[in-house]
């Protein structure tokens, strides 16, 4: 095989030949990626694969041969990247007591790293590896020790900042692989340290992913947030379709709505014709009632907000949003409906400032 060929594959290039299952081939590429933690997690991702598809009889196999490459390599570097890898993908295949075995060797293996620098990446990539078993806890009190051991390595300032700003990488590519829940907690360390540092163009777009994850609080998976952001909008709303069901994929197809609106993209609007219209069709919950009218309101649909806002049985809750949405009626200028709406608050106190807010608007 000539070198070109050697040096033009990718892991992407063989989970493609898996994706289409060609599995068989993909396997026989992996020795051609040159980095041997790039092999481990192509076959880790090649275990997955086949998993979804339905092999799970041939995953060991594949499981055994990431291994046989991780226990064989003299480099601790490799060895502990390759245990966390294959730690975390253990757990996605629903064995909870190997994944917790591979990721306390990898742990130990690091210890035995000696450069300060070197051993604060790994276990910043180990870090990454636990927060995928869903140990977020665990996952944040290991980037804190990524960050202690390189804030306290010996090395000239440039060099100690630049490897700062990887544990921050890190730490940003975690929240993308986690859902919105649980990605906001390391968006907002990863933004923290990129704030402090200066680094002021990746502080923004981490800044822009926090608000992402917040709007995209019920349907916030790693992919429909990463086509969201790319503006693949109808890609996104068809991955929320296929992923969710009834109203869930509705209140989904509303906060794609609302972060168009947000990004000034126009065809919002007929985002929310859609997502309204399945709506009209479906049974809706007190739970999911307080959603939609949450959305609708930030959306500008202040009337359709009002008539989800009836089922609502969180009285609190309730009286939050009809002030929100008196206040926004007043905003358009239509105060008598405002006050109207603002009657409706049960809360004598909240009602009150409610009032007060609203002929403060209309004073000017």
């Amino acid at each position: 095989m000539s070198t070109k060929n050697i040096l033009m594959m990718s892991i992407d290039d063989i989970v493609a030949l898996a994706e289409r299952g060609q599995f068989d081939e993909a396997i026989q590429r992996v020795p051609e990626l040159y980095n041997p933690v790039e092999q481990i997690e192509a076959l880790a991702k090649i275990a997955l694969i086949m998993m979804e598809k339905g092999l799970g009889d041939w995953v060991w196999d594949v499981i055994e041969d990431a291994a046989y490459i991780t226990e064989n390599s003299e480099d601790s570097y490799v060895k502990s990247l390759g245990y966390a890898i294959i730690g975390a993908t253990l757990f996605q295949l629903g064995d909870e007591d190997g994944a917790e075995e591979y990721l306390d060797m990898a742990l130990e293996e690091a210890e035995r790293i000696e450069d300060p620098l070197e051993k604060g990446e790994v276990v910043a990539e180990i870090a990454h590896n636990v927060a995928m078993t869903g140990d977020i806890d665990g996952a944040l009190g290991l980037f804190d020790e990524a960050f202690d051991l390189i804030a306290k390595a010996e090395v000239d300032y440039r060099t100690k900042v630049d490897e700062l700003i990887k544990i921050a990488e890190i730490i940003e590519k975690t929240g993308d692989d986690l859902p919105s829940a649980t990605a906001r907690e390391f968006y907002e360390v990863a933004f923290d340290i990129f704030d402090k540092l200066r680094v002021n163009q990746k502080a923004a777009v981490v800044e822009k992913k926090i608000e992402l994850a917040k709007t995209l609080e019920n349907v916030g998976l790693p992919e429909i947030r990463r086509a969201v952001l790319e503006g693949r909008y109808h890609y996104a709303l068809a991955l929320i379709r296929r992923k969710f069901k009834g109203v869930k994929g509705l209140i989904g197809q509303l906060e794609v709505a609302l972060w168009m609106k947000m990004v000034n993209s126009p065809e919002y609007k007929d985002v929310v014709k859609q997502a309204l219209d399945g709506i009209k069709e479906a049974e809706v919950l007190p739970s999911n009632a307080y959603s939609i009218a949450f959305l609708l309101t930030e959306l500008g649909y202040l009337k359709e907000a009002l008539y989800f806002v009836r089922p609502i049985t969180d009285q609190t809750k309730k009286d939050e949003l009809l002030q929100k949405i008196a206040l926004a009626f007043s905003e358009r200028g239509e105060f008598e409906a405002a006050r109207k709406i603002a009657g409706a608050i049960s809360d004598p106190l909240l009602r009150a400032q409610t009032l007060r807010d609203i002929e403060a608007i209309e004073i000017g």
